[in-house]
C-alpha cells in the first residue's frame, strides 16, 4: 500500500474507534476483574470490529480475518492499540496450533467465528491436580462411539473475558504410552457438566478454573488427531514463549495445503 493509501486507512480506523469507544470507558484496576457490564461491552465490541475485518486484519478473510497486506494489518492494530480498550482476548497460542495442525475443516470451523469475534476461545492446560507436569494429565477424554466423554478439572486462569470454549490436553489413551496417550481438543466451556470455580488471588484480580464431568465432545473437535496432542502443545507452548510455533519449512507446506483447499494465496 502507498503512504496515502496508509494514511487513508488510519484515519477511517480512527474515526471509526472514535465512534464506537466512549470517552468514558471506564477500565478496572490493576488489581481489579472485569465488571460484568464492561465485559458484555467488550464482547460487543469484539463482534463489531470483527464484522469489519480488524480483530485480525492480517488474517485470510476466509479465516475471518481481513485479508489485508501487513502493513496495512500493522496500521489497524497500531491505532486500535493506542486506545484505552480492555483486553479482546485473541489467543495466538490457540490459533496458531489450530493453524498448524487443524484440518481445513476444523480451520474453517473455528477460525472464523473466532476471528469474526463470535466466539472466544482460552487454551488452558494446567490442572490443579498436576500442577505443570505437561505430559501427565488427570483429565481423560475416553471415546464412545463418534464422540469422547470428558471428565477432570483444568485451571487456573486468568482471562478477563469468559470463555465460550477452552483448548485442553487431555489423557485419551489411559494405558498408552507417555506423550503418545495424550491429545488437543476443544470443549464448550458453557456446557451444563462444566463447573466454573473462582478464587482469588493476592493481586484481587481472580482466576477460573472448569470442572467437566461427562461432557461429550465431538470426534471432529479433536485438533492435530488422537495421540497427536503432545506435538499440538508444544506448538503452543512456543508461541507462548514467543517463538513462531512452527518452522519455515511447515509454514510452507501448511500454506500449500490452505492454497489448494481455499484458492488464492495463502497468508
Amino acid at each position: 500500500m502507498t503512504n496515502v493509501e496508509l494514511h487513508t486507512l488510519r484515519a477511517e480506523v480512527r474515526a471509526w474507534l472514535g465512534e464506537n469507544v466512549p470517552k468514558d470507558l471506564a477500565l478496572p484496576g490493576p488489581d481489579d476483574d472485569i465488571s460484568p457490564e464492561l465485559e458484555a461491552w467488550t464482547i460487543d465490541f469484539r463482534r463489531k470490529l470483527g464484522a469489519k475485518g480488524w480483530l485480525a486484519p492480517s488474517w485470510p478473510k476466509h479465516f475471518g480475518g481481513g485479508g489485508l497486506p501487513p502493513q496495512a494489518g500493522a496500521a489497524i492494530m497500531e491505532e486500535v492499540g493506542r486506545m484505552r480498550l480492555p483486553p479482546l482476548s485473541l489467543s495466538m497460542t490457540f490459533l496458531v496450533p489450530l493453524r498448524a495442525w487443524g484440518t481445513e475443516e476444523q480451520k474453517a470451523k473455528w477460525l472464523v467465528p473466532t476471528l469474526r469475534g463470535e466466539i472466544t476461545v482460552s487454551q488452558i492446560q494446567s490442572e490443579p491436580s498436576t500442577g505443570t507436569d505437561l505430559a501427565t494429565q488427570a483429565t481423560t477424554a475416553i471415546r464412545e462411539g463418534d464422540e469422547y466423554v470428558v471428565n477432570g478439572e483444568k485451571g487456573f486462569t486468568a482471562t478477563p473475558l469468559m470463555p465460550d470454549y477452552i483448548f485442553i490436553l487431555v489423557t485419551t489413551d489411559p494405558q498408552g504410552p507417555k506423550y503418545q496417550n495424550l491429545s488437543m481438543i476443544l470443549l464448550n466451556a458453557r456446557d451444563p457438566g462444566v463447573t466454573i470455580n473462582s478464587r482469588k488471588m493476592v493481586t484481587g484480580k481472580s482466576q477460573r478454573s472448569f470442572v467437566i464431568k461427562d461432557v461429550r465432545v465431538p470426534l471432529e473437535d479433536v485438533i492435530g488427531g488422537e495421540g497427536g496432542g503432545w506435538d499440538v502443545a508444544q506448538t503452543l507452548l512456543d508461541v507462548e514463549r514467543g517463538g513462531m510455533g512452527i518452522t519455515l519449512a511447515q509454514r510452507q507446506e501448511i500454506e500449500e495445503s490452505e492454497r489448494k483447499h481455499w484458492g488464492g494465496a495463502a497468508q
